[in-house]
């Protein structure tokens, strides 16, 4: 291999990233952009319950089933005082529930009887309406364990209340977003898939081919372009989800680099794999999507455990470096992991990272020959 060779090859794939608009977008702009976009999206329920309350009792005993609904950060109440109020919040989207509590609750639960209370649940939008409910039912068991206390009736079904180590109370926000710094790097991944296909489509591959250049400085410096310039586009990306969202980072910076290059090394090589299948930038686009996108949102374990009892989704979800670098960028902001504690996920990168360079060059090769 040539240096002098690899370095004007390097050259030529800087100076294609910064003359190409799309392609400049795609490695240094898009990644941040479309984190913001993502994160708004699946963490625009994670915030308070707004609920609708209407008390027609008006009795020590119902405000202190309010208060148990306000001991926390779950719920925001409104007061209401008529099914209509409660009807028109709904549907102006105001609130996300409403609670009837009915006249004579008190005398009910003193005599000893079940006193029902009404809830009224916006069915439009199911995930909402099915965290109301849920959280409704947890501060019910509270208030059924204070009234056992209060008046010595047997207690009711104990209440798991959870608390994850490491997180504040935003945890849910906290960890999508850090989970979605691995699908946002995908952008930068497509665009070299993109530029090996666009040189196929423009008749300039065969021009280098005729060169002395060979294969594997070629695909060297291609591959060394695109994952420093895409290290670059981190620095956005870490400021939007550190900055913006207020995501905590306890990790090395140091280490965050050097496993995102990791990262990077083996998404490129699949990329070039990709490139060298295709003949045109619209295959080698929609090929990408498909096969960094899809797997990414469903199977790397960013919103739901991988299953592992599917024996080809499990494959799928290993050989796909989306999936070890979601483990890593969660680990490194929320827990402050380090080298040793992720070795598990960084050595699976840095074998696809071998395994996907070498199958770039081995189908560069074959079409080359």
């Amino acid at each position: 291999m040539s240096i002098k060779r690899l370095a004007s090859i390097l050259t030529k794939e800087y100076r294609h990233i910064f003359r190409e608009p799309r392609t400049l977008w795609m490695v240094f702009l898009s990644p941040a952009f479309v984190l913001i976009t993502l994160s708004m999206v699946f963490t625009s329920g994670a915030g308070q319950i707004e609920l609708a309350l209407w008390d027609q009792d008006h009795t020590t005993l119902s405000r202190q089933f309010i208060s148990t609904l306000t001991s926390d950060a779950d719920f925001s109440v409104t007061r209401v005082s008529d099914y209509e109020q409660i009807g028109s919040s709904l549907t102006s989207r105001h609130v996300d529930a409403g609670i009837v509590i009915p006249p004579g609750f008190a005398s009910t639960v003193q005599a000893g009887g079940t006193a029902p209370i009404q809830v009224i649940l916006d069915g439009v939008d199911t995930s909402v309406a099915g965290r109301a409910s849920s959280s409704l039912l947890g501060h019910a068991a509270d208030f059924g364990a204070q009234l056992s206390k209060q008046y010595l009736v047997p207690p009711p079904p104990i209440r798991i209340k959870q608390q994850s180590a490491y997180l504040p109370p935003a945890a849910d926000r906290d960890s999508m977003v850090s989970g979605l710094i691995p699908i946002v790097f995908s952008l930068p991944v497509i665009a070299a898939a993109l530029a090996l296909a666009r040189e196929r489509e423009r008749g300039t591959l065969e021009t280098l081919v005729a060169t002395p250049v060979r294969s594997l400085e070629y695909l060297g410096g291609k591959l060394i372009a695109y994952v420093t310039a895409s290290l670059v586009g981190l620095v956005p990306v870490w400021l939007t989800a550190s900055v913006l969202f207020g995501v905590p980072f306890r990790g090395s910076p140091i280490l965050l680099v050097v496993l995102t290059a990791d990262f990077l090394m083996a998404s490129v090589g699949l990329a070039i794999v990709i490139g060298n299948l295709v003949k045109s930038q619209q295959a080698a686009t929609v090929l990408s999507l498909f096969v960094f996108f899809v797997p990414a949102f469903f199977l790397s374990g960013l919103s739901d455990p991988i299953d592992t009892t599917d024996l080809v989704s499990t494959l799928v979800s290993y050989i796909m470096p989306t999936t070890h670098f979601v483990t890593i960028c969660r680990a490194l902001f929320l827990k402050g992991a380090t080298l040793i504690e992720l070795w598990r996920p960084s050595l699976m990168l840095l074998g696809l990272s071998t395994v996907w360079t070498l199958l770039g060059a081995l189908s560069f090769r074959k079409r080359i020959a």
